[in-house]
C-alpha cells in the first residue's frame, strides 16, 4: 500500500503541468504537490501547509466566495469543473487553470473530503491568442492590401478562398469553387493567358490580369502569385497563392505614364513623347516625313495684359485648333512654352502647304474674348534617309521664326487695341480720362514746339499711360472712396505692367518707357524706380502733369470735381516737389490758358 502511495505522489510531482491537492471535510490540506505549492504562493501569495485550511490561504481573495460555494456543491457528492483565470501577484502574469473537483467516497458512502486536479493550460491559451492574433492580422492585412489567397486542389479540381479574395472576386460561398468557375470570372481577353497559367508546366506564377466581378459585372485589375506544391513522387498536387486588386494602382500607373508623355495644360503629347516617336517615324516608310512647327504670337503680352489663366486658355485653343488639322497617323505635340510641333508621315510639300492653310483658317475663325488667335508655322520635309532629322527640324524652326517677323508685330498692335477696348469696357472712366490726357498731351506738344512725330508719340503715350490697370481688379478701379494700403499696392503696379506690354512692340519701346515713368516725381520719391528731376523722361513728365490735372478737374472715384483755378493751384503748389517747375508754367500759360492763382 505504501509502494502505491509514493508511486502516485511520484506521477503527481513528475506532472509539470497538473496541480493536485486533496482536502477534508473541513476544507484543510491532507495533501498537495509541489505544483499546487507553487502556485498558491504566486497567485495568492499563501505559503500553504498540511492542516491549513484553503479558505485562510485564499484569504481576502475574490475567488475565495466562488471557491467555497463550489466546495460546498462537492461536499455534497457533486462533481466540479471550471475554467479559471488567475493573476500572477509579483508580476501581473495571467494563468489560465482547467480546474475539477471530485468528491472523495470512504467505503461506507460518506463522503470524506475533496480531490482537486487543475491543470494549468496557460501556454495553450497563450498560443490560442497568438492563432487568433495572427489570423487577425492575416485578414487585415489581406483587406488593406486588397489581396485574398486561395489554394486549388489539382485531384478534385476544387478551390478554396478567403474571405477577402471573394469580395474581390464578387462571389460567395455558393459560387462553384471549380476550375471553370475561376476562367469564368476572367475577362475574355485575358482567358488564354490565365488558362496558361494553370498548366502545370512551372512552379512560380507572377503576372496581372483583368477580371469580371460575379457580383456587378465591374472589370477589375488584379495580380495573381501562385506556387505549386508536389507530393513525393514529384506531381503537383496544388497551387496556394494570392490574388491582389490593384486597380488602384494601374490606375495610377496609367495616370503617370499619361503625365509622362502628355503635356498638363493642353492634354497633348509633350517633348518626350515627341522626341521618341520622331525616332521611331524616321524611317523609310514614313518619307515624305514633315516637321511642322508652330509658334503662338503674344502669348507673354496677353499673359502681363490679361493674367497667365487668360494665357493658358489660349494655348488650350490653339492646341485644339492644331489637334482639328491633324491626321489619324499624325503627331501633334507642345514642346513647352508657346511652341508646338506636328510630325506627318507620308506628307510632301503640297499636303504639308494645305494642313498649314487648314491651321490658318481655323485659328481665323477662332476667338478668346476679343481677341484673334494668331499662329506662325514654318514646316521643312524630310525626302530621303541620307538628310538629318534634326537639320530638318532646325529649318522648320527657322521658317516658322521668319513667318513670325512678319505676323507677330501686326497681332501685337491688334493685341494692343483689344486690351485698351477692354479696359475702356472695364471702366468707363478710364476710356474719357485718356482720352483728355492724350488731348492735354498735345497741347503741350504743341506748346512746346515739338515736331510733329513727337507730337503724336506724345499724344499717344498720354492715350495709353493707364494701359496696365487690365491687369487690375476691376473692384479696385471703380472703389469709391480711399483705398486700404493694400489696394494702393496693388494699383501702383499698373506701370510696370503698362510697359511689359507695350514693350513687347518694337515700335512702342519709347512709350512703354514712358508709361513706366508717369508716376516718378520731380523730387525723387515717386515710383516704380524713385527717378528725379531730368532721368524722368520728359513724355513722363508731362503726362504726370495732364494726368492729375484731369482727375482733379473731373468727376472720379475720389469725390466731387475742382474748378479749373483750385487745380491748377495745387499744380503750382506742387511745382518743384511732384511736378517739374518749368512744365506746369508752360501747361498754366499755354495749355490751360490762364495764370495760377493762391
Amino acid at each position: 500500500m505504501e509502494y502505491k502511495n509514493t508511486l502516485i505522489r511520484a506521477i503527481f510531482e513528475s506532472s509539470p503541468d497538473v496541480l493536485v491537492c486533496s482536502l477534508d471535510r473541513g476544507y484543510h490540506y491532507l495533501y498537495y504537490n509541489s505544483k499546487h505549492k507553487d502556485m498558491m504562493l504566486k497567485i495568492f501569495g499563501a505559503n500553504i501547509r498540511v492542516g491549513m485550511s484553503i479558505i485562510d490561504a485564499f484569504d481576502d481573495h475574490s475567488y475565495s466566495t466562488r471557491a467555497q460555494s463550489k466546495f460546498e456543491r462537492v461536499i455534497a457528492g457533486e462533481g466540479i469543473s471550471e475554467l479559471a483565470e488567475f493573476e500572477q501577484k509579483d508580476d501581473g502574469q495571467i494563468h489560465y487553470m482547467q480546474i475539477y473537483g471530485s468528491p472523495v467516497i470512504i467505503s461506507n458512502g460518506e463522503v470524506a473530503g475533496i480531490a482537486i486536479f487543475a491543470i494549468n493550460i496557460s501556454e495553450l491559451k497563450r498560443t490560442e491568442k497568438l492563432l487568433r492574433d495572427s489570423e487577425y492580422f492575416l485578414l487585415e492585412s489581406q483587406r488593406v492590401s486588397h489581396s485574398g489567397s486561395y489554394a486549388i486542389n489539382y485531384r478534385t479540381g476544387l478551390w478554396q478562398s478567403s474571405q477577402t479574395l471573394n469580395k474581390i472576386l464578387g462571389i460567395d460561398e455558393s459560387y462553384p469553387h471549380t476550375l471553370e468557375g475561376f476562367i469564368a470570372l476572367v475577362h475574355p481577353d485575358w482567358k488564354e493567358r490565365v488558362d496558361e497559367y494553370f498548366q502545370l508546366d512551372k512552379k512560380c506564377y507572377d503576372f496581372e490580369y483583368q477580371i469580371v466581378r460575379h457580383e456587378n459585372g465591374e472589370v477589375r485589375w488584379v495580380r495573381g502569385l501562385g506556387e505549386l506544391e508536389f507530393n513525393v513522387e514529384g506531381e503537383p498536387v496544388r497551387m496556394v497563392g494570392t490574388i491582389q486588386d490593384v486597380t488602384a494602382h494601374k490606375k495610377n500607373e496609367e495616370k503617370i505614364l499619361f503625365l509622362s508623355y502628355h503635356d498638363q495644360l493642353t492634354g497633348l503629347y509633350n517633348r518626350r513623347f515627341y522626341e521618341e516617336e520622331l525616332k521611331r517615324l524616321d524611317v523609310n516608310r514614313n518619307y515624305p516625313l514633315t516637321v511642322m512647327m508652330a509658334d503662338v504670337n503674344g502669348l507673354k503680352l496677353v499673359n502681363d495684359s490679361f493674367g497667365h489663366e487668360f494665357g493658358d486658355e489660349l494655348l488650350r485653343k490653339v492646341g485644339k485648333v492644331l489637334q482639328k488639322a491633324c491626321r489619324k497617323d499624325d503627331i501633334l505635340a507642345r514642346l513647352g512654352g508657346d511652341e508646338f510641333v506636328l510630325l506627318l508621315p507620308k506628307t510632301d510639300i503640297m499636303t504639308a502647304d494645305q494642313i498649314l492653310k487648314r491651321i490658318k483658317k481655323a485659328a481665323l475663325q477662332e476667338k478668346i474674348g476679343s481677341l484673334e488667335i494668331s499662329i506662325s508655322i514654318g514646316f521643312e520635309t524630310k525626302q530621303y534617309p541620307f538628310q538629318s532629322i534634326e537639320e530638318v527640324f532646325n529649318k522648320a524652326e527657322d521658317n516658322m521664326y521668319k513667318m513670325k517677323l512678319f505676323e507677330s508685330p501686326s497681332m501685337r498692335g491688334k493685341a494692343i487695341q483689344t486690351i485698351v477696348k477692354t479696359l475702356y469696357e472695364k471702366n468707363k472712366y478710364e476710356e474719357y480720362h485718356s482720352l483728355r490726357v492724350s488731348q492735354l498731351c498735345q497741347g503741350m506738344g504743341i506748346a512746346l514746339k515739338l515736331p510733329d512725330r513727337e507730337i503724336l508719340e506724345l499724344k499717344n503715350a498720354g492715350l495709353m499711360h493707364d494701359i496696365g490697370k487690365i491687369a487690375i481688379d476691376e473692384k479696385i478701379l471703380n472703389k469709391h472712396g480711399l483705398l486700404s494700403e493694400k489696394e494702393l499696392k496693388e494699383i501702383k503696379r499698373h506701370p510696370e505692367i503698362g510697359y511689359r506690354i507695350l514693350s513687347t512692340v518694337n515700335d512702342l519701346a519709347d512709350t512703354a518707357n514712358d508709361v513706366l515713368a508717369h508716376h516718378e516725381r520731380w523730387d525723387g520719391l515717386g515710383y516704380p524706380k524713385g527717378l528725379k528731376g531730368e532721368q524722368i523722361p520728359l513724355h513722363a513728365r508731362i503726362i504726370a502733369i495732364a494726368d492729375v490735372y484731369d482727375q482733379m478737374t473731373n468727376e472720379h472715384c475720389c469725390g466731387s470735381p475742382y474748378t479749373p483755378e483750385r487745380a491748377l493751384a495745387v499744380l503750382s503748389k506742387n511745382a518743384g516737389t511732384l511736378f517739374d517747375s518749368d512744365l506746369v508754367q508752360i501747361f498754366i500759360d499755354k495749355v490751360v490758358g490762364m495764370s495760377s492763382t493762391d
